[in-house]
């Protein structure tokens, strides 16, 4: 009863917390960036942080799962929020499972922000994918943002290429139909299939921590799981994500939050079994058990 109570309080402080406005602060024009409030402001394991393989501890988990990411996906939609461009409403349930994950994860929806949020050595990429999964034992996203096993991220960053990104472009071809403000929170159907897989098209090893929502309620019930290969994009096609309008006559130039602190949170690199730090010191091997105890440990700080 008491975890119930517990949760229905948490519940009710995050919807306090969406109801009220907040935005990105224009960098051309040097905004400080503002304050969220509540845990945005106070929690110890909030995202994004940088990010550094050869800095990282080495893991060996089992294989990560990604069930039916190759489905062609009918119906989906895109909507302008406001803050991001939002894709929802697959017709086939995807799910992501093993690695570090303890339970079966459901994606809610895919999202992106340009800039990138993470940055890997320091350096920040021009777009970030987040394709959002909630942990099944919870009925929904806002439940499962109350607790810390609740929601897992795959982040996917792009780097600038002379090459197109084929599933980038097919959003990008509804971005007319939902950039106005007029627009914001009208979803579009998209009218061809589209394949979630087709946003990485490989899977070669992964940096994994315990973060949080990088937008408010900025619930730190996320296991971050960001793909240490970067894939190709063109600026022209994330310039089209500059023209997203986010108050009327007012483009949304950027949508991504500064970097937090990482207070000692481990992460944890899980490199493919033929793939190896050949360019740096190796990255401490870790067993199973001492990698579930650091990650749950930094998950109850």
């Amino acid at each position: 009863m008491l975890r119930i109570f517990l949760a229905l309080l948490l519940l009710l402080g995050l919807q306090r917390t969406d109801a009220s406005h907040w935005s990105y602060p224009d960098r051309d024009l040097d905004e400080v960036f503002p304050s969220w409030g509540g845990i945005c402001d106070t929690g110890t394991l909030q995202s994004p942080i940088d990010l550094s393989i050869t800095k990282s501890l080495k893991g060996v988990f089992d294989e990560l799962k990604l069930d039916n990411f190759e489905d062609k996906q009918s119906g989906v939609t895109v909507v302008n929020n406001g803050h991001s461009i939002q894709l929802a409403n697959f017709n086939n349930e995807m799910e992501v499972e093993g690695g570090p994950l303890r339970d079966e994860y459901v994606v809610e929806q895919v999202h992106l922000h340009w800039w990138s949020e993470h940055t890997i050595n320091n350096v920040r990429y021009p777009l970030e994918a987040h394709i959002v999964s909630r942990n099944k034992r919870y009925a929904n996203v806002t439940m499962a943002s109350n607790f810390k096993d609740g929601l897992t991220v795959i982040a996917v960053l792009y780097h600038v290429s002379n090459e197109r990104n084929e599933a980038i472009d097919q959003i990008v071809d509804y971005l007319d139909d939902v950039k106005d403000f007029d627009k914001i929170n009208e979803p579009v159907r998209m009218k061809n299939p589209f394949v979630v897989r087709q946003l990485f098209p490989k899977l070669n090893g992964y940096m994994t921590y315990s973060g949080s929502l990088t937008t408010p309620s900025c619930a730190e019930a996320v296991t971050w799981i960001v793909l240490s290969e970067t894939f190709p994009v063109t600026l022209e096609q994330v310039d089209n994500f500059k023209q997203i309008q986010n108050e009327e006559k007012i483009t949304l130039k950027n949508n991504y939050r500064d970097l937090q602190k990482a207070n000692n949170r481990p992460v944890i690199v899980v490199l493919p079994l033929d793939k190896s730090v050949s360019d740096a010191a190796s990255p401490l091997q870790l067993s199973m058990g001492t990698l579930f105890f650091m990650l749950i440990a930094a998950k109850l700080l």
